[in-house]
């Protein structure tokens, strides 16, 4: 018989899983708490700084002091075109004047009708008003004209060979020697643009490359009107009799500085 005092069986207890997340104390939450009001007081701090620095910005620009004083500027120069302080230099007394329009240069309407047609000139710019008088009015003088690149020096010769050269006479009256291949192309492509309606013939006398060479002695002599090209060629030209120049009017070298540099 059992004993009436013995403990019964104990029920079984479940005891809860220890939980996953980590546990925070007070202190933790304050310091996250105190650091995001810190970020916010910075930006804050920020904002406002940027606004101050663009008002005192805006209130220290003086719009009206921007504007030019006219009878304060000294290098009026500046606000002319690049060719606009070109002058003429010469010798003794002459009977040239500047020109403001083409037609006072008393050219051929073909000449005409290449310049505005053509090439879509308007009027002559500062190199080409005071050298194109000299050129194309006799008594032909030597002349060196300088100035930037883009003031219209190309025209100024190329318009000085076709207006002296005489479309009925088949031989070389004007020769324009050129320090490179390029230049010579690119000085033909503006000389044909411009005689587009002369009928006056030219030619490029330039090295080629071994695909287009043609041997010098199986070459025709030349017979254009207008010949282009660098002094190498030209010369071996002439040592072949192929090139000759009795009937020569006008001789132009362009870049000449360049040329006698190299």
């Amino acid at each position: 018989m059992a004993d009436a005092t013995e403990n019964p069986a104990a029920p079984a207890t479940l005891e809860p899983l220890p939980s996953t997340e980590p546990k925070r104390s007070w202190g933790d939450v304050a310091e996250e708490e105190e650091e995001k009001e810190k970020e916010e007081r910075k930006q804050q701090q920020q904002q406002q700084t940027a606004n101050t620095s663009e008002d005192k910005s805006t209130a220290e620009l003086d719009v009206e002091g921007l504007t030019i004083d006219e009878s304060k500027k000294v290098n009026k120069f500046l606000d002319e075109a690049e060719d606009s302080s070109i002058k003429t230099v010469t010798t003794g007394d002459t009977p040239y004047t500047s020109a403001t329009t083409f037609e006072d240069l008393n050219l051929s309407p073909e000449l005409l009708k290449g310049l505005y047609v053509e090439m879509k000139f308007q009027k002559p710019s500062k190199i080409q008003a005071i050298s194109l008088p000299m050129i194309l009015t006799p008594p032909y003088r030597n002349l060196i004209a300088q100035a930037r690149n883009g003031s219209g020096k190309t025209t100024c010769f190329v318009l000085g060979m076709l207006s002296r050269v005489d479309p009925n006479l088949k031989a070389p009256q004007a020769l324009c020697i050129c320090p490179t291949r390029e230049l010579a192309i690119q000085n033909l492509e503006v000389l044909r643009k411009m005689g587009k309606h002369t009928g006056i013939t030219s030619e490029c006398a330039v090295p080629t490359d071994s695909t287009n060479y043609v041997p010098i002695s199986k070459r025709p002599p030349v017979t254009a009107q207008v010949v282009i090209g660098t002094p190498g060629t030209i010369k071996k030209w002439m040592s072949a009799k192929k090139l000759g120049f009795s009937r020569l009017k006008i001789l132009v070298y362009d870049e000449a500085d360049h040329m006698l540099d190299e």
